[in-house]
C-alpha cells in the first residue's frame, strides 16, 4: 500500500494513540468557483474549517496554487505534497514534492510546473493532499486535501479565462494623458476610454499608485487656471474611484499653467497644455 495511504489508514485505526487533524470538504459540500477578468483568473475551493485552496493566473504571469488559512501559520516549516484517490476509487498515491510552509495567512504558494501538475491530478479525479506536523507542538499529523469533487464543472471556465487573459501584466501599463477643451473639465466618452486599461489593472494590483497632475493653458487669469486644473484633476479622480479604483491609490496635484508641454502661442500648444497627466507608480 502506498506510503501516505498507509499513514492515513494507520492514523484512522490508532486515533487514540496518535492524533490526526484531517481537513477536507465533505462530498456534498465540495464546490469550486471561478472568478474571471481579463487580467486575473481564480479557481477557488473552500476547505471546511480550514481556509481555501485556489489556482491563480494573472495576465503576463504564470499559474500558481495558493493555500490560505483561517488561522495563520506561526512559523516556517516543511510539508509533503501527495496526490491520492478519494475513498470510493481504486487506491492511488503519488508523491508530488516536498514543499515549504511559510509563516502567515498563505502558508503554501507553488507556481509553474508543480501547480500545473496539481491541476492535472484534479482532472484525473485525485485529491492533492498536504501533510505536515501541527503548528502548536508538532505532535499531530495534519492532512489537508483539495477535493476533486465538482472540479470539472468549473475547470472549463477557468481554462477559458486563462486563454483569454491579456498577455502582459500591470508592469506594462503605460502612463496616459487626458486632454480637455477650452474651459472644460468634464470627461467625455473618449477621455474615459483612455483610462480603461489603467482602471482594469489598478483594481487588481493594489501596489499600483496613480498620480494625477492637472494642467491648463495660459488663457485667462493665473488663479483661475490653477482652479481649472484642479477641477480637471478631481474629475479624473472621481471617475477612477467610481469605476472601483481605491481612493488611497490616487494622489492629485494641480499646477495651473505653470508646466506647459507646448507653446501657448499656438492653438496646438494650448490644446496639449489643457490636460491631466496620469502617471503610474509602483511601490
Amino acid at each position: 500500500m502506498p506510503r501516505l495511504l498507509l499513514l492515513i489508514t494507520f492514523l484512522c485505526f490508532s486515533y487514540n494513540l496518535h492524533a490526526v487533524q484531517r481537513f477536507q470538504s465533505a462530498v456534498d459540500e465540495a464546490k469550486w468557483k471561478v472568478n474571471s477578468s481579463p487580467i486575473r483568473c481564480e479557481m477557488v475551493h473552500d476547505i471546511s474549517h480550514y481556509g481555501d485552496a485556489r489556482f491563480v493566473y494573472a495576465s503576463g504571469g504564470e499559474l500558481a496554487f495558493q493555500l490560505r488559512v483561517l488561522h495563520e501559520s506561526p512559523r516556517d516549516s516543511v510539508a509533503s505534497l501527495h496526490s491520492i484517490s478519494p475513498f470510493w476509487r481504486h487506491p492511488y498515491e503519488k508523491e508530488l514534492a516536498q514543499i515549504t510552509l511559510s509563516k502567515g495567512k498563505m502558508p503554501v504558494y507553488v507556481g509553474g510546473a508543480l501547480a500545473l501538475r496539481m491541476l492535472y491530478e484534479l482532472q484525473a479525479g485525485h485529491n492533492p493532499t498536504i501533510h505536515y506536523k501541527d503548528w502548536a507542538d508538532m505532535q499531530d499529523d495534519v492532512l489537508v486535501s483539495v477535493s476533486s469533487v465538482n472540479f470539472h464543472s468549473q475547470y472549463d471556465d477557468f481554462q477559458q479565462c486563462m486563454n483569454n487573459a491579456l498577455s502582459y501584466g500591470s508592469d506594462k501599463v503605460k502612463d496616459a494623458v487626458v486632454n480637455f477643451g477650452i474651459n472644460k473639465h468634464q470627461l467625455s466618452r473618449s477621455q474615459r476610454n483612455r483610462l480603461k486599461e489603467i482602471i482594469l489593472f489598478a483594481k487588481t494590483d493594489k501596489s499600483m499608485r496613480i498620480l494625477l497632475n492637472g494642467h491648463a493653458d495660459n488663457e485667462g487669469p493665473r488663479r483661475y487656471n490653477r482652479q481649472l486644473s484642479l477641477r480637471r484633476t478631481k474629475a479624473v479622480e472621481r471617475y477612477l474611484i467610481k469605476q472601483g479604483v481605491a481612493a488611497q491609490q490616487i494622489t492629485t496635484k494641480a499646477y495651473g499653467e505653470g508646466r506647459p508641454v507646448g507653446s501657448n502661442r499656438s492653438d496646438r500648444g494650448r490644446r496639449n497644455n489643457r490636460r491631466v497627466d496620469v502617471v503610474i507608480k509602483r511601490n
